[in-house]
């Protein structure tokens, strides 16, 4: 009876969450992806959870849920448990959409748990393409107001937004054509159904290997390391640079104790070798922040694309 009351009362010194922790994760994880398979984000993910049950005890499921702009995925995610075992991606689209269009969830709808990627954007055409730099791109659009067709990995989200922040910047407009993600948009652009595409790494990153697609500008601030050889916007003449981010949430109010054990595994597989290698041959360009970190990030990057889409009059979110 003593042996009994002494474990009860440990259990009540490690408190709920501590306790809760302990066993946690007993058995699968599913991880919502609202965006289509192939596409960055799926990419991302599909690679940290090939190496995560190393770091982890239960396997984590990707479940996708693509359209609409993330939204239909989102708002499915709203009416998930807080149990630890329903985590879903949280990236710049996230954040992009609910200042684009009334959605029914924001930025504090979610509990951010750590991000793994910063992603540059770069805009990408078919190997036959007519356009062989930036400048030439630029140059047609500017002739042809609205009729070159510049596509994305889904309206509202963080391709589109950049590509229109990029045309204000360049002096231009185009004509906008949105995918159910990034996969969807690499495939419109290697069958040519498109002038040229939005995107980030890893998304075009084969094609390019291959010669299917062809780089005319990565809009980042520097090179990236692992291609060189390709130009920046800046370098080009048109001061821009805009990227992504991507990273894991969870329902709110999910304990913390079960957030931090999700955590844990998943930086440990960020410091993994084995996953640094396979990131890198996939073009996955790794950021981490930690959860109190990432949590003021959402809060900043909330706040920032408010004041651009406000400042450039963008969807119909607001009265202009």
């Amino acid at each position: 009876m003593r042996r009994l009351l002494a474990i009860g009362a440990a259990l009540a010194l490690l408190g709920p969450g501590m306790a809760a922790a302990k066993d946690y994760p007993d058995r699968e994880i599913e991880l919502m992806v609202p965006w289509s398979v192939g596409g960055a984000t799926d990419i991302v993910f599909r690679t940290l959870v090939s190496v995560l049950p190393k770091h982890l005890k239960a396997p984590v499921i990707i479940v996708n849920r693509p359209g609409g702009g993330a939204v239909p995925g989102y708002t499915e995610a709203m009416t998930k448990k807080n149990d630890g075992y329903y985590l879903l991606a949280w990236a710049t689209p996230t954040i992009t959409k609910t200042h684009m269009a009334k959605t029914p969830y924001d930025a504090g709808t979610f509990d951010p748990v750590i991000n793994i990627v910063a992603a540059p954007i770069w805009i990408l055409v078919p190997s036959n393409s007519p356009y062989k730099t930036l400048a030439d791109l630029v140059s047609d659009a500017k002739a042809r107001p609205g009729k070159v067709n510049l596509g994305n990995a889904g309206a509202g989200g963080g391709t589109h937004m950049i590509a229109l922040a990029f045309e204000k910047a360049a002096g231009v407009q185009f004509n906008h054509v949105p995918h159910k993600g990034g996969g969807p948009t690499v495939i419109a652009a290697v069958g040519g159904h498109v002038d040229a595409i939005s995107v980030g790494p890893p998304e075009g990153v084969s094609q390019i290997q291959s010669g299917d697609l062809r780089c005319l500008a990565v809009l980042a601030h520097e090179r990236l390391p692992t291609f060189p050889d390709l130009p920046t916007a800046k370098e080009q003449g048109v001061d821009f640079a805009l990227g992504q981010w991507r990273g894991l949430a969870a329902p709110k109010g999910t304990d913390p104790a079960r957030i931090k054990v999700i955590h844990d595994a998943v930086k440990a597989t960020m410091d993994d070798p084995d996953f640094q290698k396979l990131a890198q041959k996939a073009g996955i360009f790794l950021d981490y922040k930690g959860t109190e970190a990432f949590i003021q990030w959402t809060k900043d990057q909330d706040k920032f694309y408010e004041n651009l889409i406000k400042a450039n009059k963008l969807g119909n979110r607001y009265s202009y």
